[in-house]
């Protein structure tokens, strides 16, 4: 039995069981180094388990990521939709619809249409090279973007490309008939 003599009578707490003051000395401690070891920055670990994730529930990280995607996403629309009006203003105000069009390619390095608009913007002004390299552009990132085909065949064709232009019409008699029988109409009046 222990006894500390600093302790009054009436307080003194007398050990019978050693054993089990090891054992909960022990647990104290075991569960001191955990929190410990829960404390550690982990930089580069998920914390949570993608197999466990409940797709109902998502994380912050989760949250985050999809404001940003929308408000990006409202940006490069509202580029297009000023390149677009640039382009269709009377008269036509064609730096502005470029630097519109720009802005939204830039913003989003995947959006067809600001690759569209730019080849349309380039076409009006009769810079052929730009134009051309513009809607190959578009149909890189979108192969089955029946416009940017009809547009670029129509360049081919008009510039004397005519092999090419047969290629992009086959690429867009699979994709839009409507769009294929215009270009076909066109190539045949000239």
């Amino acid at each position: 039995m222990m006894l500390n003599p600093r302790i009054p009578a009436g307080r003194r707490r007398v050990f019978r069981r050693p054993a089990l003051c090891l054992f909960t000395l022990a647990l104290l401690s075991a569960a001191a180094a955990g929190t410990a070891r829960a404390q550690r920055p982990q930089d580069l670990r998920r914390q949570d388990n993608p197999l466990n994730r409940d797709p109902r529930r998502p994380s912050a990280y989760e949250h985050e990521a999809e404001r940003r995607n929308a408000q990006l996403g409202k940006e490069v629309d509202i580029a297009l939709n000023q390149g677009n009006a640039a382009c269709d203003a009377k008269p036509p105000r064609y730096a502005e619809a470029e630097d519109a069009y720009q802005r939204a390619a830039k913003l989003n390095p995947k959006e067809a249409r600001a690759y569209l608009g730019l080849g349309r913007v380039f076409a009006a002004q009769s810079r052929v090279p730009e134009t051309v390299n513009a809607y190959r552009k578009a149909i890189e990132i979108k192969p089955k973007f029946a416009e940017a085909h009809f547009n670029l065949g129509l360049v081919l064709f008009v510039t004397g490309r005519r092999d090419e232009a047969l290629a992009e019409y086959e690429s867009l008699r699979k994709l839009d008939e409507t769009l294929a029988k215009r270009f076909k109409d066109f190539m045949d009046k000239k």
